[in-house]
């Protein structure tokens, strides 16, 4: 961002970057409050920008073509296979699904809409904590409950400290990163998912550590063989491989500007109505979600096949 404010050309694309980050910049990486927003770090939005800068055969006009073409291509073919009562029911859904089906990916969108209010005021309360000894650091505030927050200012107006929540707040820190190593079940009781119509709701299949394939969910239909780009959070987002398959724990809203680079994609966690298998379908590249450790066994630039069709990712090398 520096770079481009010391130019004297640039001008323009610092106006459309900053109404870009206006209406878009709310949106955060993932759907955890104490992680910062596009507004705040915007780094991952210039990684992007360079990505599609270097990339010379995107087009993005082109590829919303060739996606409109598949889609004229799908509708002929059911046409022919559906007659009379049958194919209108099919219209209607589709139909119903067409209007409807953005509101899930609408709910994402609208969720952050007041963390641009919300987290500098948190951040602020936090500063203050630090200030009288309550916290050692201000993101400590994003791991405290309400009731301790509550205690805590009303120490603060008497200019008195609580220490031991700096303390509680690091033990909550650790105890947060070591359960991302924990493999959750794919569906809250586990056993629900052995009812019957219910095990379409799984959201992790647990793989064997042994497998050259792995099984997941098809979401995205398709089969295509690609370089691997293992993208484990934003910081990561200038690590992404144009023209690879994206290989990622889950996908949010602010993930969407990777899928422009990506042929395929495969994720540890997701379902059908995930936000990354919306995503994939409206891009038309082969998807497989919910695998549980696609990105612990796939490495970073590994050739690897995508079958969006029968829910399988197969490692070619390593």
């Amino acid at each position: 961002m520096g770079e481009l404010e010391a130019r004297n050309d640039t001008q323009q694309i610092l106006k459309d970057i900053d109404t870009y980050l206006q209406e878009y910049g709310h949106q955060g990486y993932s759907l955890d409050f104490c992680e910062p927003t596009q507004q705040e770090d915007p780094s991952a939005l210039f990684v992007t920008l360079k990505n599609m800068v270097r990339r010379k055969d995107y087009d993005p006009v082109q590829h919303e073509e060739e996606a409109a073409r598949k889609k004229d291509k799908a509708m002929n073919e059911i046409a022919e296979l559906l007659s009379g009562l049958q194919y209108w029911q099919f219209r209607y859904r589709l139909w119903f699904a067409n209007k409807y089906y953005p509101m899930r990916e609408e709910s994402c969108f609208v969720l952050g809409m007041a963390w641009p209010v919300l987290r500098p005021m948190a951040s602020e309360l936090g500063r203050r904590m630090v200030e009288v000894g309550t916290f050692k650091q201000p993101e400590d505030i994003y791991h405290m409950y309400s009731a301790e927050l509550e205690e805590s200012m009303a120490l603060r107006a008497d200019n008195k400290a609580k220490p031991e929540l700096a303390e509680l707040a690091q033990e909550r820190r650790d105890l947060r990163e070591r359960r991302k190593l924990l493999h959750p079940p794919g569906t809250c009781p586990p056993e629900a998912s052995d009812s019957p119509g219910i095990a379409f709701k799984e959201t992790q299949i647990k793989n064997d550590d042994s497998s050259d394939t792995l099984m997941g969910i098809p979401v995205s239909p398709g089969t295509i063989t690609a370089e691997a780009s293992v993208i484990m959070n934003p910081s990561e987002f200038s690590n992404m491989i144009p023209g690879s398959i994206l290989v990622c724990p889950m996908t949010s809203p602010a993930w969407t500007q990777l899928f422009a680079h990506a042929q395929g994609l495969v994720t540890d966690i997701g379902g059908i109505l995930g936000h990354g298998s919306i995503v994939a379908r409206e891009y038309g590249i082969p998807a497989v979600v919910g695998t549980g450790n696609c990105t612990q066994r796939i490495k970073h630039g590994q050739m690897i096949e995508v079958d969006g069709d029968g829910g399988t990712v197969t490692l070619l090398d390593d």
